[in-house]
């Protein structure tokens, strides 16, 4: 099944399959350049929508995100239990909230939700043919200056993680490599184990040009690198 990925902001993309578009992790104002804002809303227009919200990290939720989605055609809402414990008047009624290994149907998707070892969850998402992760901030934490206990813990549920992931194959992948990190918040790792057909490095916020300085260490015979540059650069997959 052909998909298309389109890079709006930081976490924020956009997938779109078998005439569904899934909405990942719209940022709040302060983390959302005008030009991205303008480019999730011209492929939102009339859209049968699905907006999957990890947390509620401003980076990675927008309040106002019925406003935001208010030209969808249809439009419905899975969101981790934190956000709708913080934001349930900012919700519709019926989203569906998720907690750490539940599975879900929802329009021919079938959606786990995997424990974050920072806040809120993760995503494997069963859609058209197509299996697709999505991280949120499940990474590898590993930040300088950590304790060596930390550091063991961090390393341990990040490993267990990836197990879980590489179980079945994924067809798109969605993780972290925040440069601030000299591990790239396990991304090499993360291609190296799971190996996706598709990678897509998230976290840099805007500043896309760290995905050219890194791009050798995320390079795998079998995987494309979603190297995007701009609001609304698209991967044909």
């Amino acid at each position: 099944m052909p998909a298309r990925l389109v890079y709006i902001h930081h976490d924020c993309f956009i997938v779109e399959a078998d005439g569904k578009t899934l909405l990942f992790d719209y940022p709040a104002p302060s983390y959302l350049p005008e030009a991205a804002a303008a480019a999730a809303a011209s492929h939102l227009d009339g859209a049968n929508l699905t907006v999957f919200i990890s947390h509620s990290h401003d980076d990675h939720f927008n309040p106002d995100i019925l406003n935001a989605t208010r030209r969808t055609a249809t439009r419905r809402f899975v969101a981790s239990d934190d956000v709708a414990d913080l934001y349930a008047d900012r919700l519709p009624a019926d989203t569906l909230v998720m907690e750490p290994d539940m599975v879900k149907d929802v329009d021919r998707m079938r959606i786990e939700a995997l424990e974050s070892n920072d806040m809120g969850l993760a995503y494997l998402i069963d859609v058209a043919g197509l299996r697709v992760y999505f991280g949120g901030d499940l990474a590898l934490w590993d930040w300088p200056g950590q304790s060596p206990a930390a550091r063991r813990a961090v390393g341990m549920s990040w490993r267990l993680a990836l197990k879980r992931i590489a179980a079945k194959p994924v067809d798109i992948a969605f993780s972290n490599m925040d440069p601030r990190l000299p591990s790239l918040s396990g991304a090499p790792q993360f291609v190296g184990t799971v190996r996706p057909r598709v990678f897509v490095p998230m976290h840099v916020n805007g500043k896309t040009h760290y995905l050219d300085r890194f791009a050798p260490q995320l390079t795998h015979p079998d995987v494309t690198l979603f190297h995007y540059a701009n609001a609304g650069d698209v991967l044909e997959v």
